[in-house]
């Protein structure tokens, strides 16, 4: 794939420089650093355990839970934080 960059003057004859020296292409040293850069910095992709905070209660089962008392209680705390 073709792009275009811009460099820093100082990065690019650093860059040009250090190619030239290992004998290989300015292509073939920016396509290897960034290689090492995305590797170096790929997120570990495995699951994290959350934690849910979990409340006893003393009856089970006694507090109805819908969408609608949700949005209710949702907006109830909207209204006391905007007065």
């Amino acid at each position: 794939m073709r792009t275009t960059i811009d460099l820093p003057d100082r990065v690019f004859g650093k860059a040009k420089a250090v190619a030239s020296l290992e004998g290989v292409s300015l292509k073939q040293l920016i396509t290897r650093a960034i290689e090492h850069e995305l590797e170096a910095g790929t997120p570990s992709l495995s699951p994290k355990r959350v934690s849910i905070p979990i409340v006893r209660s003393k009856r089970p089962g006694s507090v109805q839970v819908t969408s609608e008392r949700i949005a209710s209680i949702m907006e109830d705390e909207d209204l006391h934080v905007s007065s």
